[in-house]
């Protein structure tokens, strides 16, 4: 019986983790830079019973990514939500000073 997911496996859990790590750290460029061959790696990797759990890890991390992923862009949309209200009153002020 099989005690070690493949190794296909085994690098895409590797590069999950430095995903994880980049994206804790802000640097989304970083997180999203190993995405397209951990997929490739997922694609082509048998799995057995070890494989399994890597697959469930390499979900949960997956589940962490997207709501990290979310709150980033929540946070993104409320930092252009304030700059777009406070350019409407910068812009209120200089009309409002230049008609006076």
């Amino acid at each position: 019986m099989d005690v070690a997911p493949h190794p296909d496996l085994q690098r895409a859990l590797e590069f999950s983790a430095q995903m994880l790590l980049a994206a804790r750290a802000g640097d989304w460029a970083a997180a999203t830079a190993h995405q397209a061959e951990c997929d490739r790696l997922l694609r082509q990797a048998p799995v057995n019973a070890a494989g399994l759990m890597a697959l469930r890890r390499l979900y949960q991390d997956q589940q962490e990514l997207l709501g990290m992923a979310a709150a980033a862009r929540e946070a993104v949309e409320q930092k252009r939500a304030s700059a777009r209200t406070n350019h409407r009153a910068v812009s209120a002020y200089i009309n409002a000073a230049g008609s006076s």
